[in-house]
């Protein structure tokens, strides 16, 4: 009951993070390169997202005190923090999730997953870092714009004429990388759906059946100029924020392009996918 809400919200509100300081990040700002812009916009994003949970919770406190009348807002907090789902409120903030997919401790934890991700991305001189994990971001879309920017400002080229391939390296994971990608910029957190990566082959394969979302291991986004871009051998796979396609359509965030043996088409008719969700099991 009520106590039980209480108490998850005082846990809640302790461990929810501040918000950034905004002044004090644009104040470090030395050059506005896409990928700084970026970094700032999440930033801003993540603020707006944890301003919005502190004020309904400190609201939702005072309504349990008595000290202020229960709106429905309030009403609904309190619902979904009693029944450990993510409250609407809250969900409005984050474009890129589906609601039903999470319990509220897991998208809890996923919040202060993506707040820790951008703290060692703002602090200091706002240093991209060395594996960027893609599901943390509000704007994904918006990085991978970035990878291109980048490449053709250094190379004093229009961004109509850019574009990326996708690398699939043997790195499991973030923690294997000792240096920033030689080019372009190295992604982590993603999951395949409808088929298996085989890390020897280096290629698209045939899903095994008690695998359902193996985790890609590390990619390198290279940005190429549209007559470097050849798709032979790739499969342009589409790059989904959740796994909810059937009933609900997460536009496209992305085409990345991953090695096959085998016709292209085949990944094709079998809907294979890579998904922004890192742990559908929580």
């Amino acid at each position: 009951g009520e106590s039980a809400v209480r108490s998850s919200l005082d846990g809640f509100k302790e461990k929810l993070p501040e918000p950034f300081n905004m002044v004090e990040l644009e104040v470090k700002v030395k050059e506005k390169t896409p990928y700084v812009v970026v970094a700032l916009q999440e930033a801003g994003r993540m603020n707006a997202l944890l301003i919005e949970m502190r004020r309904s919770m400190e609201e939702l406190t005072l309504g349990l005190d008595g000290a202020l009348n229960m709106s429905e807002n309030m009403e609904l907090l309190a619902k979904g923090i009693a029944s450990n789902s993510v409250p609407a409120l809250w969900m409005a903030q984050m474009s890129t999730r589906v609601q039903e997919v999470y319990s509220l401790t897991s998208w809890f934890n996923d919040v202060l997953k993506r707040y820790e991700q951008l703290a060692g991305w703002t602090t200091g001189d706002i240093v991209t870092p060395i594996s960027v994990w893609l599901p943390g971001l509000f704007n994904p879309k918006a990085f991978l714009t970035a990878v291109m920017q980048t490449y053709a400002r250094a190379n004093k080229l229009p961004l109509d004429v850019m574009t990326f391939m996708t690398d699939v390296t043997k790195l499991h994971g973030p923690e294997q990388i000792t240096e920033p990608a030689p080019l372009g910029v190295y992604i982590h957190g993603l999951v395949l759906e409808g088929a298996r990566w085989d890390k020897e082959e280096g290629c698209l394969k045939d899903s095994k059946p008690n695998e359902l979302h193996p985790v890609m291991p590390v990619l390198q986004v290279r940005p190429v100029t549209s007559d470097q871009y050849s798709d032979v051998g790739y499969y342009q796979c589409p790059v989904y924020t959740n796994m909810q396609r059937a009933n609900v359509y997460s536009p496209i965030v992305s085409m990345f392009t991953l090695r096959t043996q085998e016709e292209a088409h085949k990944w094709v008719l079998a809907s294979v996918s890579l998904l922004l969700q890192d742990d559908l099991t929580a």
